[in-house]
């Protein structure tokens, strides 16, 4: 039994006790192992929340490992951050392939458009696509990395690629000549398939997986168990799958891709063929019909940025579909007259995409889809106005119990954030999760002496007037910064306040590195912040995957409590989807999502037994308002605090242990 196998590595004489430095037993990690062993050993789903510093990843990855092997199995462990997967490739299974003495094979498993097509690269190279000096410059980077490179993954270029570049040379699933093609032999994502198929670890994201299911599994090899970690982002991220998207600036970037009238480039400028002049004529048809048909939406909702939900079926004429259809209709008599197979896979995906397209604009417009909400979203740009049309399902619980909870025996979820009001209904109605086993695990840490909250009920509230609430913001951000010497992360729910923030505490820069989210990449900003004392003002991605344990970092500044933005076309949706089943929305949903992310956000602080600092939420909601007891009651157990002068305190004290320390 899987299950009883776990103690012999986990326990406090086990092989890994003595085999790594600095282990630590850990009870809530040998307590999860066992759960995920016993979900493997009887066929079922269990759901566990594990506390920052469990050791959750080695908890299920061990488990995994040992089933897998025994049976000849393949394990999904798909995991939300790239911060996590990276973690796991790099660290933590690289240390089970040493220590455990099991030849076990694992693979990263990444979308085909990650890999770099080497036909299309050397077809890129002959024709002379490109216009501009950087995409020349990049092309010959790219020439010179395919010496070097083991992998082919545009993830492992020591530069950013221009999407204009990387359109040219990366794989497209559709574009693929499979065995056919003259690279065959050395094409690296085929290399990295083989390498998928023979392994009992899959590592993959949440995004993959999704695709995944929506390709019925066509993406990924037949596999036996899965373990979602961050599991509290199972919802969007299958909600992005399941719904429909169409843009204007796609559009026309498709149209560039068969004939750009201007540079005269294009798949139609590359094939010699009397045909060829009538399918450029009837792209410029189509490129009118598109110009035609979005000018008609700017005309109708504006050109300023804004996002506006419908209702009910727009009552506007689908001007694209006819010259469209004629454009794919064309593209599929071609197709029969090209000679080279390789002329007709190009011809075959272009026209497969026009009718792509067909049917996503005609799903939007019609509005047939039941149970999805729909909205536009304009975005004014320096050259034209981006319009993006979505459609997605309010609910994704009853698609996920059909197509995955249902047809894999072992599922686990797990996360330092799944559960609200101490148990795990709300996310289990929320994604149609039905466990046999449910675990709540607390982190191993002293949180009373590692940690304070500090609550501030005397701000003003964030529906207050903006200058004001931005000011007052700023000033009390600012004092929290100046006692802890920076170290520290302030964490927004949006730009706009962050870039006020940020405006008013430029003066801080004097003394301490300021890093705004947005100006440097989220990797650089996290290794200067290691190595100088720093103030980074993040929002989304720094409240959850980001682990940064030690010194660099003793404070996290949450500015407004994570509430959903009600008029936002999914939220609004998801509300009134609740009213209508007469569930509360407010207590029901907003509230429990808010704590889930106020939890993440939380959790940065604390990441090992000797860490210590202060998390403050400057939400003044938080001491107002009758919920945000919720809020504190579903934290780490630690002191709580209204004054700074209680702050300052504590960080004296931590200051008086350093000291009597060295």
């Amino acid at each position: 039994m899987i299950e009883k196998e776990t103690g012999k590595y986990l326990d406090k004489d086990g092989l890994l006790s003595t085999g790594i430095q600095d282990f630590e037993h850990r009870p809530q990690q040998i307590a999860m192992a066992e759960a995920v062993g016993r979900a493997f050993d009887n066929e079922h789903h269990l759901i566990v929340e594990a506390g920052t510093g469990t050791g959750k990843s080695l908890a299920y990855l061990i488990p995994a490992i040992l089933w897998a092997v025994k049976f000849n199995k393949k394990v999904v462990v798909s995991t939300y951050t790239k911060a996590l997967q990276e973690q796991l490739l790099y660290h933590d299974i690289p240390l089970l392939r040493e220590k455990l003495k099991i030849p076990f094979r694992y693979a990263l498993c990444l979308g085909h458009e990650n890999y770099l097509s080497l036909r299309r690269l050397k077809r890129a190279s002959q024709t002379g696509l490109f216009t501009k000096a950087e995409e020349d410059g990049q092309m010959q980077a790219i020439f010179d990395w395919i010496r070097e490179t083991p992998t082919g993954i545009r993830g492992d270029l020591p530069f950013e690629p221009l999407s204009s570049v990387w359109e040219d040379v990366g794989r497209q699933k559709d574009l693929c000549l499979g065995k056919n093609c003259e690279t065959y032999s050395s094409c690296y994502y085929f290399k990295e398939r083989k390498r998928w198929f023979s392994a009992h670890l899959l590592i993959v994201n949440h995004h993959l997986f999704f695709a995944n299911v929506a390709s019925n599994g066509a993406v990924l090899p037949r596999f036996d168990a899965v373990v979602f970690d961050e599991a509290q982002n199972i919802e969007e991220s299958a909600t992005s799958f399941l719904g429909l998207e169409i843009s204007n600036s796609y559009l026309f970037y498709f149209l560039d891709r068969l004939y750009h009238p201007r540079t005269r480039k294009g798949m139609l400028s590359r094939i010699e063929h009397d045909y060829v002049l009538q399918l450029r004529n009837q792209v410029a048809s189509v490129r009118q019909a598109v110009d035609t048909f979005f000018t008609r939406i700017l005309e109708e909702f504006g050109k300023k940025d804004r996002v506006l939900r419908f209702y009910k079926p727009i009552a506007m004429d689908n001007s694209i579909y006819i010259p469209m259809k004629e454009l794919h209709e064309s593209l599929k008599t071609f197709e029969g007259m090209l000679q080279t197979e390789e002329e007709r896979v190009e011809v075959t995906a272009a026209a497969n995409r026009c009718m792509e397209f067909n049917n996503t604009l005609t799903a939007f417009l019609n509005q047939h889809l039941n149970g999805y909400v729909y909205w536009l979203e304009i975005t004014e740009k320096k050259r034209f106005s981006r319009v993006v049309l979505q459609g997605v399902p309010i609910n994704a619980a009853e698609e996920l119990q059909d197509q995955v909870f249902s047809k894999i025996d072992r599922v686990v979820l797990t996360s330092a954030t799944l559960t609200t009001h101490k148990g795990f209904e709300f996310i289990q109605e929320r994604i149609g999760f039905e466990p046999k086993e449910e675990s709540i695990l607390d982190a191993p840490f002293d949180y009373p002496n590692q940690a304070l909250l500090y609550t501030s009920g005397d701000l003003p509230e964030p529906s207050e007037e903006m200058g004001k609430y931005a000011s007052a913001m700023a000033k009390r951000c600012g004092e929290l910064v100046e006692i802890t010497e920076g170290r520290t992360f302030i964490l927004f729910t949006s730009y706009a306040l962050l870039h006020q923030v940020f405006d008013r505490l430029r003066h801080l820069s004097s003394h301490l590195q300021l890093l705004k989210q947005g100006e440097i990449p989220t990797g650089q900003m996290i290794r200067r912040f290691k190595e100088t004392p720093s103030v980074i003002f993040g929002t989304n991605s720094f409240w959850q995957g980001v682990d940064i344990p030690g010194e660099a970092l003793k404070s996290v500044v949450i500015t407004k409590l994570p509430f959903d933005v009600p008029s936002e076309p999914l939220t609004e949706a998801r509300l009134e989807d609740l009213r209508q089943r007469s569930i509360d929305p407010f207590s029901h949903y907003q509230i429990p999502r808010a704590i889930i992310q106020t939890k993440q956000g939380f959790g940065r602080l604390i990441r090992k037994k000797s860490d210590t600092g202060i998390v403050s939420i400057l939400d003044s909601r938080i001491v107002r308002r009758g919920y945000g007891k919720q809020f504190i009651a579903s934290l780490p157990p630690c002191r709580v605090v209204e004054d700074l002068v209680e702050v300052k305190k504590f960080f004296s004290s931590l200051r008086t242990t350093y000291s009597l320390e060295d």
